[in-house]
């Protein structure tokens, strides 16, 4: 009887010392499930993440080019070069403009790229600066992330098409055709990957004639600088 009695103690241990198979193998199962969920939310919210920094980025640059003109002098303006096509294709985003500095503080007759260095031996050498492309193998590369067709941008005098142009005060020298009805020039960004599935998803990058530059989300959120969420709804990869 003693015999059985240390038998069924030292079983009764063995079992609260440890977990079945059976326990095991749904502990496993559980963590993947959660895993994969949690991977597939994240996965899907990427284009928003990705519209997001990439409107910050044109709104950084803006406002990089506006301090410069205050800084140095003269005029600076942001050129838009290219948008995307297509952009409710998968594999379609991207977009490019270039940042620029003029030679006077009004009415520029040339304009060299980011950096400034044509002043030291005349001739625009340094170009790493100057050009941001969103498209697949550029320097900001955004997948599924649209440069919309803008509207006609006049620009100050000639020579200045599609041009976003700052004045060494810091305010913007584009005709007041160049301006919607709020007063603002207005450039968007699209998230592809939403508009594939319905969802009107696109940043607002709305510039001021007094030079400051604010975002504004369709999906009816204002963008600051401090972190943004997300939406929840689903987006291919």
């Amino acid at each position: 009887m003693l015999h059985v009695c240390v038998m069924k103690m030292y079983r009764s241990e063995q079992r609260t010392g440890g977990f079945t198979l059976i326990e095991v193998l749904m502990v496993i199962s559980l963590v993947t499930v959660l895993a994969a969920l949690g991977f597939g939310t994240t996965h899907d919210q990427m284009p928003r993440y990705r519209l997001i920094q990439a409107s910050k980025g044109l709104k950084g640059d803006l406002m990089t080019l506006r301090n410069l003109a205050v800084e140095t002098g003269r005029e600076t303006r942001l050129v838009l070069t290219q948008a995307a096509e297509g952009c409710d294709e998968a594999g379609n985003y991207g977009g490019r403009w270039r940042k620029e500095i003029g030679d006077s503080s009004r009415r520029a007759n040339s304009w060299e790229q980011l950096p400034p260095d044509a002043e030291d031996d005349g001739t625009d050498d340094d170009i790493t600066e100057g050009e941001v492309d969103l498209g697949d193998g550029g320097n900001r590369k955004a997948r599924d992330v649209c440069l919309k067709e803008w509207s006609d941008i006049r620009g100050p005098g000639t020579g200045n098409a599609d041009a976003i142009v700052f004045s060494p005060r810091g305010w913007l020298t584009n005709p007041a055709s160049d301006f919607d009805g709020t007063g603002h020039l207005v450039v968007e960004l699209a998230n592809g990957a939403a508009a594939r599935q319905g969802v009107d998803d696109r940043v607002r990058v709305m510039i001021a004639r007094s030079g400051m530059v604010r975002l504004h989300s369709t999906l009816g959120q204002e963008i600051s600088d401090t972190p943004v969420g997300t939406e929840d709804f689903s987006t291919t990869p």
